[in-house]
């Protein structure tokens, strides 16, 4: 496979996983991302001095592929687990150290990986594809390439590659609103996490966390009914209405931040997923990857990605 040498559109947790899988099999793979660093949702935002989680608060594991995964970032110090008080599941919760970050960067090592490179469109060439970039101009020609970002970016990316990626209409994506709030005090709240509040969809104390700072952060996500009908609201009334949900689970009025971050996800939450792993084309040489595939999970965009990662190996191998 080392002559081979094939693209990764996006490097989120699907397309890094897709990533580690070819490297894995020696394949020579380039992933290219828009943002200027990977993670997708799980990057972070730099809150009181420190760096705090801002989407993705915690992954499950599940499937044999990210159990092995989780437990490797967990022996190498990447990763540990998180029982915050106020939480109903019994399932075991694993977090990333020091950030939910450090898991995107763990499973990124090794990789080639080009930021700031928003792919435009993928071309035919007579020696395999060209992903035609915004910054860099054409990159290419590759033996494969995987898509591995949200399904409304990714539909148009691949239509004019056939029927195989007309399924990516019907998947169904929601935003998410995410605000992060630091106090000077404690908020007068027993619980440490808190699920499914009529505004609020999940919010947990950051100092709960283990590797996180102790300053009194709260990293709270709307529900998806309130990010989907406040999401061109301002700053402020956002912000207004998340501190009013928190603080309905105060049971009083809270103080004021002493700096807030209003973040917004327009892609964020898989409502309707495709219900495979991935969908290939091209004679399995172009596939399209990422949670929606699977389900709104961290573990399902890794297994999501790996798959994609099995799927060109075969078609390469053919």
């Amino acid at each position: 496979m080392s002559n081979m040498r094939i693209a990764i559109i996006g490097a989120g947790m699907a397309g890094l996983a897709a990533g580690r899988r070819l490297k894995e099999a020696g394949a020579d793979a380039l992933v290219l991302e828009r943002n200027a660093q990977p993670g997708g949702r799980l990057a972070s935002v730099e809150v009181a001095g420190a760096l705090t989680d801002a989407a993705a608060l915690y992954a499950t594991a599940r499937e044999p592929a990210f159990k092995d995964f989780m437990q490797s970032a967990v022996f190498s110090g990447h990763a540990t687990g998180w029982a915050p008080k106020g939480r109903s599941s019994d399932e075991p919760w694993l977090i990333g150290l020091p950030t939910m970050n450090a898991l995107s960067a763990f499973c990124a090592e090794g990789l080639d990986l080009r930021t700031g490179t928003a792919a435009e469109r993928i071309g035919h060439a007579s020696e395999g594809y060209i992903v035609q970039t915004a910054d860099a101009g054409p990159i290419g020609p590759f033996d494969a390439v995987i898509v591995a970002i949200a399904a409304p970016a990714a539909g148009p990316l691949l239509k004019a590659h056939g029927k195989p990626f007309e399924r990516i209409g019907a998947v169904v994506m929601r935003p998410t609103l995410a605000g992060v709030f630091a106090f000077s005090e404690r908020l007068p709240i027993d619980a440490d996490f808190i699920a499914e509040a009529a505004t609020i969809g999940a919010a947990a104390r950051n100092a709960s966390r283990a590797g996180r700072a102790g300053e009194e952060v709260w990293i709270v996500h709307g529900s998806a009914d309130f990010s989907a009908g406040h999401f061109e609201e301002s700053d402020e009334a956002v912000a207004e209405k998340l501190l009013e949900g928190l603080g309905a689970a105060a049971g009083s009025g809270l103080p004021a931040p002493a700096e807030r971050h209003i973040l917004r996800y327009p892609q964020a939450r898989v409502e309707t997923a495709l219900g495979e792993p991935f969908l290939a084309g091209g004679r399995g040489r172009l596939v399209a990857c990422g949670d929606w595939c699977l389900g709104p999970r961290l573990e399902a965009a890794f297994i999501s990605g790996t798959a994609a990662a099995e799927a060109v190996l075969s078609a390469l191998a053919a």
